[in-house]
């Protein structure tokens, strides 16, 4: 599949409003989980910290209906963050062209995110919640494992942005740290916008190629 300049553009900006998104709705999801699971503020007192008062300032956001179906339809809004940092990173990988060892950890990475979409989808959009919670735990482990390994290749083989495969090798702690103050979902945050961020490279070195094809024609 040929990825045009215009497509390109498209998803990088797709990447962008998602991460932004994401990380706004994303809290507003770890609230309504709260109100659905109580026991998450029991078992994650920095969660409560900065939970209980926000519940009671979006209230208007929260009790719109019962705490299960505001829970399932905030929870809808991590299908298109995935489809997009996983959109973005296909877009890096094409124009990357990555041979040998990194292009082997580039299709492992993009399966899991892929695993990651169908698990999202059967979460929140089909009633196997359980069943695809399960699969997304195990999308986690090829994401978290196989991003060190694809991580530290990319460093190695002088991927410039470097924080995006920097995020990729710290996506396991970061899982760990940010499911303490708030949902499992905004473990996908550093993913978001780390693919953001390469996408938007990509798109710009793109521009500066043709700029400096159509310089060298005029020329």
């Amino acid at each position: 599949m040929d990825i045009t300049s215009s497509l390109a553009r498209r998803i990088s900006q797709f990447a962008w409003v998602m991460a932004a998104a994401g990380t706004v709705i994303g809290q507003v999801h770890a609230l309504a989980r709260a109100q659905a699971h109580p026991d998450d503020f029991v078992e994650s007192p920095l969660a409560r910290v900065w939970g209980e008062p926000a519940i009671r300032v979006l209230r208007p956001l929260l009790d719109w209906s019962d705490p299960y179906t505001v829970y399932v339809t905030y929870g809808k809004i991590w299908l298109p963050v995935c489809l997009a940092f996983t959109a973005a990173a296909y877009l890096v990988y094409r124009r990357r062209h990555p041979k040998g060892a990194e292009r082997r950890l580039w299709q492992v990475v993009l399966v899991g995110y892929a695993v990651m979409i169908l698990s999202v989808f059967g979460d929140y959009f089909t009633p196997w919640m359980d069943q695809m919670f399960i699969l997304g735990i195990g999308a986690m482990l090829v994401i978290g494992f196989g991003g060190i390994a694809l991580g530290i290749m990319m460093l190695r083989n002088g991927f410039r942005p470097r924080i995006t495969p920097i995020l990729l090798m710290i996506f396991i702690p970061f899982m760990f740290a940010i499911t303490e103050v708030t949902s499992l979902g905004s473990a996908l945050l550093p993913l978001m916008w780390g693919w953001a961020v390469a996408a938007h490279a990509v798109v710009s070195h793109g521009r500066e190629e043709a700029g400096a094809a159509s310089a060298l024609v005029a020329g």
